[in-house]
């Protein structure tokens, strides 16, 4: 019987054996930046656009698969394996879902109150890419299908377990600082919604980066957490509610 399990010669994979962080993250990274340009340029309202951005997910995740296996990893071993409990980790999710929710309305709240006190008219989250949402069932049903695959596995598998496990295992920062500085580049890949939006999104993903290391580098949680959130966001613009 043929094995269809990709293999890896160890010679071929000599050169990125040993982990080197800021290496690492750029080679995983390189798709994320390289289509997600290309998609703005494209259009992020357009459905090409959206759908070159999603391409650059699954191709870090390819990517990445294959640096940690070079480097005797995977993605089960930094936050995908199976969880000790099920119940407790589907629970975890929809508490880290209600911690976003709350993160989310106050970070956008003191943001509205800050820019209004300095004399500015605040423009809140920029969600106008999602404009056909409302009332387009279809396109409702492809957000949702993408919400619950390349965004919250893409984005979490990237921005959490791999930034954060490149930078706490194999740096000198510190926990609390990886865990900042991947939320900050979190936020600021959001450019797109905007200063309240970046740091809204800079936020969640500071939280969540907690949550990861929180709960022993579970990623399910976190997975759980962002479809969810994800989910609540496409229903309340289909209904006009956003």
């Amino acid at each position: 019987m043929v094995n269809s399990t990709p293999q890896f010669d160890p010679e071929s994979c000599n050169r990125f054996a040993r982990p080197q962080a800021f290496r690492d993250m750029l080679i995983a990274g390189c798709p994320i930046v390289l289509l997600g340009t290309l998609g703005n340029v494209v259009g992020l309202s357009t459905l090409g656009g959206g759908a070159i951005i999603n391409v650059g997910y699954v191709l870090m995740i390819i990517l990445g698969g294959v640096l940690l296996k070079c480097q005797g990893s995977s993605w089960r071993e930094i936050g995908l394996g199976q969880p000790k409990s099920l119940p407790r980790t589907l629970l975890f999710g929809i508490m880290a879902f209600v911690a976003a929710v709350l993160v989310f309305v106050i970070t956008q709240n003191i943001s509205v109150y800050l820019v209004t006190a300095v004399g500015l008219v605040p423009t809140g989250v920029d969600q106008s890419r999602f404009n056909a949402i409302e009332g387009n069932l279809p396109f409702f049903i492809l957000l949702i299908i993408l919400a619950w695959t390349t965004i919250a596995f893409g984005e979490e598998m990237f921005y959490r377990s791999f930034l954060i496990t490149r930078l706490v295992d194999f740096t000198s920062i510190k926990p609390a600082s990886a865990v900042l500085i991947a939320g900050f580049i979190f936020g600021v890949v959001h450019f797109a919604e905007g200063p309240i939006g970046i740091l809204s999104n800079g936020a969640f993903g500071v939280l969540f980066g907690w949550i990861y290391l929180r709960s022993e580098r579970n990623l399910w949680i976190s997975i759980i957490g962002h479809g969810l959130i994800n989910t609540l966001r496409f229903v309340l613009l289909y209904l006009g509610a956003g």
